[in-house]
């Protein structure tokens, strides 16, 4: 098994028996750092409420949020209008104004600059970024591309598991409709097909399916995506 599988699952694992702040600050930690950087942060944007978990320096994350950088964050700016990870550093991303400047040469002073961000949007202004940080110029080009690949599962596995269990956003995940993918995997499942058959039915990756039957079940308050494919069947969702 390659490294970054086994980091991958630990960290799956680690977010299965997550349920408070403790529990969900120190999986991603330990994530971030097998990866090769020293920090992570969640900023979760559900208006009104901001919901922030990041490793940090405790001074630096009570200035963010005493001060309100979320608002002149670049790469928050920039996380708002991307779909996919992307890398960032102080010398790549564009500062137009004097407060962004202000705000990088402030992170700077605690080893911030660079690192890469997982943009997760949501429907209803709803939006979240999950990034990975470090002190250098640590560039994900020098690993295997599997590596970005489960970075980018690493960040939406993350934030399904927050918004559900920590109760995020307008009304809770598991009172939430389904999506599409979500109920095309559940009914996949359904008929008998394992997770590599599903993801050659639908096109995507086997982890992508794991990921949406994942949401499902949580959805659901299922334990097990076989109750949930029993739950959506039962509430006529397939």
């Amino acid at each position: 098994m390659a490294l970054h599988d086994f980091v991958f699952r630990d960290f799956v694992d680690a977010l299965e028996t997550a349920h408070d702040d403790v529990g969900f600050r120190g999986a991603a930690d330990r994530f971030a750092k097998r990866l090769g950087y020293r920090w992570f942060a969640y900023l979760g944007f559900s208006e009104p409420a901001l919901k922030v978990l990041s490793s940090y320096p405790t001074s630096w994350a009570q200035q963010y949020m005493e001060q309100r950088y979320e608002d002149i964050d670049p790469v928050i700016g920039l996380a708002r209008s991307s779909r996919r990870l992307f890398q960032w550093s102080r010398r790549t991303l564009r500062l137009p104004s004097a407060s962004q400047q202000r705000f990088f040469a402030e992170a700077a002073k605690f080893g911030i600059q660079s690192g890469a961000t997982v943009p997760i949007p949501g429907g209803f202004g709803r939006f979240a970024a999950f990034t990975v940080a470090g002190n250098g110029e640590e560039s994900l080009e020098d690993h295997p591309a599997e590596v970005m690949d489960t970075l980018q599962l690493a960040g939406l596995y993350y934030h399904a598991h927050v918004y559900a269990k920590l109760q995020l956003g307008l009304a809770r995940v598991a009172d939430a409709p389904l999506t599409q993918r979500e109920r095309q995997c559940l009914s996949w499942a359904a008929s008998g097909k394992k997770m590599p058959e599903t993801a050659k039915v639908l096109g995507i990756t086997t982890r992508t399916v794991v990921f949406h039957l994942e949401n499902a079940r949580s959805k659901l308050g299922a334990s097990t995506v076989a109750q949930a494919v029993v739950e959506a069947a039962q509430r006529g969702l397939i």
